[in-house]
């Protein structure tokens, strides 16, 4: 079997319009929620919904930088 290293020599002679097929469906499967478990997929789903009706404001992560340190004092 090839290597890491050999196989991305070989992408990378692809002409331009496949490496950038490849590209896409790599990246899209790193966004797979495939990890997590349908409580964490069924939170995330709801308080997302919460967010777009405003029923609850997410923090900057400059806020949440705050929040952190004030809590690790």
């Amino acid at each position: 079997m090839a290597t890491v290293m050999e196989m991305m020599d070989n992408v990378l002679e692809l002409p331009r319009a496949d490496r950038s097929y490849l590209a896409k469906k790599l990246l899209e499967s790193l966004d797979r929620t495939d990890s997590l478990t349908e409580n964490q997929r069924n939170m995330i789903d709801r308080r997302s919904v919460e967010m777009k009706n405003g029923q609850i404001n997410p923090l900057s992560m400059e806020q949440l930088q705050q929040e952190v340190a004030k809590r690790l004092v």
